[in-house]
């Protein structure tokens, strides 16, 4: 086996290990603010992880230049995707965006 197929079989098994370990986040945790932190990892960490095997094995043809694509558009998505998700929670809880003012 050479070293370029031991490094994708690295990344990929990591790639794996990390999606699966946010999997049992998601489900293990109780609350949806604490089960939004799990998404970050999967969305972005386990992409790159499988984008990168992606990349050694192919190089920069077309399946490696879609693979860097996905996994950009990912890391981009989950920040914006992850806030409107909490905001939408919060206001949902609290019925109202802004915070309770103090009487007096």
């Amino acid at each position: 086996m050479s070293a370029s197929s031991i490094a994708v079989v690295i990344l990929l098994v990591v790639g794996v290990a990390i999606e699966l370990a946010c999997c049992v986040g998601v489900l293990v945790m109780r609350d949806a603010h604490d089960k939004l932190h799990y998404i970050g990892p999967a969305s972005i960490l386990g992409p790159i992880a499988v984008a990168g095997a992606i990349v050694i094995r192919e190089s920069l043809s077309q399946a490696g230049v879609k693979a860097i694509i996905t996994a950009v558009l990912l890391i981009i998505a989950n920040p914006v995707l992850t806030h409107a998700t909490g905001r939408a929670l919060y206001i949902r809880r609290r019925d109202q965006l802004e915070p309770e003012r103090e009487v007096g």
